[in-house]
């Protein structure tokens, strides 16, 4: 009798071991930490490429003098240079850049309310942009993707006004303010492509003066860029 009693005994003690072994197992990988995010961290340089869009309103503002509206468009490749850092899921920085900008321009014999293109065509050219923005976002997919907006200073070389007349300026710098949203993806440790759009508000653009006040266009623009990262 005391025999079957210890061969039950073992059996039964033989039978709990696997179901406490696989819990303990299971314990154990549920105390397994929290994947790292990637590392954001530091310098990054980089290309882009975009398209620009937009509208202003020649004329006289001071005088409320109304002239054509000059549609204003084209292609932008740009370069920049960044610095990022990072506190868990949280990154933040800045960039400077520089890319080339948009313009436009509508023909002869077109009239706004006050002033029209009668000796020549009226006309804007944005030469060139240098941003100098703040990023702040926030990481998802495991730290490899970033979610940001940005803002700062945009600052111009523009001409225009209209041709073959004193409203006709010279080429001249603006500074005013940009603002956007993007998302970046790093495909490997130092290696990361990104999409942004942003809006760009130049200020008021002075072209040339016809013996009273500055003929003018006031407008704004929106960028939209694609472009890779290389970190360092």
């Amino acid at each position: 009798m005391k025999t079957k009693l210890c061969i039950a005994a073992l059996l039964a003690t033989t039978s709990f071991t696997p179901a406490l072994a696989g819990s303990m197992t299971e314990a154990a990988a549920e105390l397994a930490p929290a994947a790292v995010a990637a590392d954001w961290s530091g310098s990054y340089g980089g290309l882009s490429l975009g398209y620009g869009s937009g509208m202003y309103d020649q004329g006289v503002s001071a005088l409320n003098e109304d002239g054509p509206n000059i549609p204003v468009n084209g292609a932008m490749i740009g370069l920049h240079y960044g610095r990022n850092y990072q506190n868990g899921n949280t990154v933040y920085g800045f960039d400077i850049g520089a890319s080339t900008g948009v313009d436009g321009e509508v023909p002869v014999g077109t009239w706004g309310d006050t002033w029209g293109c009668g000796t020549g065509e009226c006309n804007i050219d944005i030469e060139g942009l240098v941003t100098l923005r703040g990023r702040y976002g926030e990481l998802s997919n495991e730290g490899k993707t970033l979610f940001y907006g940005t803002a700062g200073l945009a600052a111009a070389r523009y001409v225009g006004g209209i041709y073959n007349s004193a409203q006709q300026g010279v080429t001249e710098t603006n500074i005013g303010f940009t603002a956007g949203v993007g998302v970046e993806h790093m495909l490997q440790s130092n290696i990361s492509i990104f999409g942004e759009a942003n809006y760009v508000d130049l200020g008021t653009l002075d072209f040339g003066t016809g013996g009273g006040e500055r003929y003018d266009g006031v407008g704004a623009f929106f960028t939209a860029r694609v472009g890779v990262n290389y970190h360092f």
